[in-house]
C-alpha cells in the first residue's frame, strides 16, 4: 500500500493506493496521527486507487475518525469502489462515516 498525504487549507487529504487490509489500515492510522499531532485537521481520504478493502480494516477507519472529531474535526471518506461501498451499506459503515462523492465535495464540508 502506498500512502500520500498532503495539507489543503484547514485539511488532510490523504490518498491511498493498494489494498486496504487490516495491516495497511494500522499503517495509515500511524501516519495520519502523526500529521495530526501538531496540528487538529479536518481528515479527507480518498480511496480512489484502492483496489480492495477488508472488513478487517473497518475497525481502523472508526479510530480515524474518532482522531479527527477529538479534535473537534470531521473524517470524510470519497472515491470508494462499488466494492467498498457495498461492504459499507452491508456493515452498516455507510450510516456511520461521512461519504462524500469526490475529493472536492468532501473539502467544501471540512469544519471551518
Amino acid at each position: 500500500m502506498q500512502i500520500r498525504i498532503q495539507a489543503v487549507d484547514e485539511a488532510l487529504v490523504v490518498r491511498v493506493r493498494g489494498d486496504l487490509t487490516r495491516a495497511a489500515a494500522r499503517e495509515l492510522l500511524g501516519e495520519i496521527d502523526k500529521e495530526l499531532a501538531p496540528t487538529a485537521r479536518d481528515v479527507v481520504l480518498n480511496l480512489q486507487d484502492v483496489e480492495r478493502v477488508d472488513a478487517d480494516a473497518l475497525a481502523y477507519l472508526f479510530r480515524i475518525q474518532q482522531r479527527a472529531r477529538s479534535g473537534a474535526r470531521r473524517f470524510s471518506l470519497t472515491g470508494a469502489r462499488d466494492s467498498a461501498l457495498r461492504l459499507f451499506e452491508c456493515t452498516n459503515v455507510a450510516a456511520k462515516l461521512d461519504l462524500a462523492a469526490s475529493e472536492d465535495d468532501a473539502l467544501r464540508m471540512s469544519v471551518r
